[in-house]
């Protein structure tokens, strides 16, 4: 316990050190960033214009893709919905038809006498 509270205290006091490190830092790193920016703006740009169709194409084939998949799913999500209604209501209703069948029927030893 003693070791989470330690951990916590210094973690803290650590942060509170590295506010006053970190300002000079972003003062120096952001335009060296922006620089960067600027030089490689002709790289992106290219990559850009070449890479969008690709982008593009790869959205359309992955939306294609996920609507014939969703579409699967529905019916399989719909045979399921019949197999479950055969099983938890036509299954019983058979089995009381030929439990009735065998007690009702005409020829049958175990039929009731009415």
């Amino acid at each position: 316990m003693f070791g989470l509270v330690r951990a916590l205290f210094f973690g803290a006091l650590a942060l509170v050190v590295l506010v006053p490190v970190g300002i000079p830092l972003a003062l120096i790193g952001l335009p060296v960033i922006a620089v960067l920016g600027i030089v490689a703006l002709p790289i992106l740009l290219v990559l850009f214009l070449i890479g969008l169709p690709f982008l593009v194409l790869f959205a359309v084939v992955l939306g294609l893709l996920g609507a014939v998949f969703g579409v699967v799913m529905a019916f399989l999500k719909l045979g399921f919905v019949v197999l479950k209604v055969a099983l938890l209501v036509l299954i019983p209703v058979l089995i009381i038809g030929w439990v009735v069948r065998r007690v009702m029927g005409p020829s049958d030893p175990y039929r009731l006498q009415m």
